[in-house]
């Protein structure tokens, strides 16, 4: 298996991390939780996801690899391996009386509960803070909702989808003149996960300061309501913000112009008249460009139309990546549109490191796979990805030392179905259809994609001293 510290070159010596010895349970699923938690494991943190053998929907979710659920599924999907990274596993049916007097066992030897159940949940499953923190009075728990544990709307569920469209995002985003289209499929999942990661280390530095726990009700509502900030502020002085597509209330130019070749685009952002000098000279001085409409600020954004239209004759000459050096050169905000896999191969990020390669000795059949990375660096943060627990991997270990159970508690546990490894519905997900057969073989068909990923990997598997 692959050294992930020598693939990367961090060679440090070792050093407690951040948040070494606190242990945090998390009975989490879909996005948002997993995503905040990540953070946490990150810095150091032991997290315990707590899983259902009942409810394995993450785990399902894949992909797989060429698409083909294998017979261990439930522990090859590739969007769990990265929310579950470096995260241990526990199976346990926390409904049942004796799974939820082993819960409290491992909550009274644990810094930190989460949860992302509609609310009520907890309390029914006799779960909630106060119950918690009888057993552990400087416990801290976090919950995140919907929409909040109060409040008309807080029995209500949803999808980050679905918080996109009521916290106001989906109606400021569109082209001009066009309807409201949403912003993400994920984005208040994303938002949400970081407010998580923040106010847990926010609890977590309060407690150290003060020996208090605390209860966190944590709303995605709220969170993308805090979002659209900008339009809040605006209403209340009369001013309605249009749709714009990728357009800027002022700034012109400012757009994603078509380039050279199939689909690739350049996204280009002017705000000052000296950036508009800067552009016209990586240009060339064009004629049009030298037009007095163009000289100010006003002046461009009212004839924003006639300038991207002029622009885009211009930039569908260059290649993308070309064009923006040659626009970064001349001090003008320019980003090529990176497809994914423009970025598994971006020499820039392969020089800061950012990627991980990593083979998940759980799920062999995946293989040797690139992982983003974390967009930080402090010394010895983020721990690099070592474990992607397989379901209940982690089932007696934490049972005899942290809960400081017997084995043959351990093993009844196993016979009365408390505890598991496998999820009770094992049949297979529906095998995902080849790109191929989805959708026309155009730009963003990739029929050699092993051999493209096999040209990233090649050289650190063949690196010496690397285990094969």
């Amino acid at each position: 298996m692959l050294d992930a510290s020598a693939i990367l070159g961090r060679h440090e010596m070792a050093q407690p991390a951040v948040l070494a010895g606190v242990r945090v349970l998390s009975l989490e699923q879909v996005h948002v939780l997993p995503w905040g938690t990540a953070f946490l494991a990150d810095f150091g943190a032991e997290v315990i996801r707590v899983e259902s053998a009942d409810h394995t929907n993450d785990r399902r979710s894949g992909p797989f690899p060429d698409g083909e659920p294998g017979d261990a599924w439930w522990n090859e999907g590739g969007t769990f391996a990265y929310w579950a990274r470096n995260k241990e596993s526990l199976c346990l049916d926390v409904t049942q009386p004796l799974g939820k007097e082993v819960f409290l066992k491992l909550v009274a030897q644990s810094d930190i509960v989460t949860d992302n159940f509609r609310p009520g949940t907890m309390a029914r499953l006799g779960l909630d803070h106060d119950s918690l923190a009888h057993i552990k009075p400087d416990i801290i728990t976090l919950s995140c909702t919907a929409y909040g544990h109060t409040g008309p709307w807080r029995a209500y569920g949803a999808r980050a989808r679905t918080v996109d469209a009521v916290c106001g995002l989906s109606y400021l985003t569109g082209y001009e003149g066009g309807e409201a289209i949403r912003a993400s499929s994920n984005y208040m999942d994303h938002t949400g996960g970081l407010n998580i990661a923040y106010a847990l280390l926010l609890a977590l530095y309060r407690r150290r300061k003060t020996g208090q726990g605390a209860r966190i009700d944590l709303s995605m509502y709220e969170t993308g309501v805090s979002c659209i900030a900008p339009a809040i502020l605006e209403v209340q002085r009369g001013i309605s913000r249009p749709r714009l597509g990728t357009a800027h209330l002022w700034k012109a130019p400012h757009n994603v112009y078509r380039c050279r070749g199939a689909d690739r685009w350049i996204a280009i952002s002017v705000s000052t008249d000296d950036d508009w000098q800067w552009l016209r000279a990586a240009m060339g001085q064009p004629s049009w460009a030298m037009e007095g409409r163009f000289d100010t600020v006003p002046g461009r954004w009212q004839h924003r139309r006639e300038l991207d239209e002029q622009l885009e004759l211009w930039t569908a000459t260059y290649d993308n990546v070309a064009l923006m050096h040659l626009l970064q050169a001349h001090q003008v905000a320019a980003g090529a549109v990176l497809t994914a896999r423009d970025l598994v191969v971006d020499p820039h990020l392969r020089q800061r490191e950012y990627f991980e390669v990593f083979t998940n000795a759980n799920a062999p059949r995946v293989g040797v796979r690139v992982y983003a990375g974390r967009p930080f660096r402090i010394p010895n943060i983020p721990e690099s990805l070592t474990l992607v627990s397989a379901l209940g991997q982690h089932n007696g270990q934490l049972l005899r030392e942290v809960a400081k159970l017997s084995e043959p508690e351990i093993q009844a546990l196993l016979a009365a179905g408390i505890i598991a490894t496998r999820p009770k519905e094992a049949e297979k997900p529906a095998a995902t259809p080849s790109r191929s057969d989805v959708r026309e073989r155009g730009p963003h068909f990739d029929p050699e994609y092993r051999q493209h990923v096999l040209e990233l990997i090649g050289p650190i598997v063949a690196a010496p001293g690397s285990d094969d």
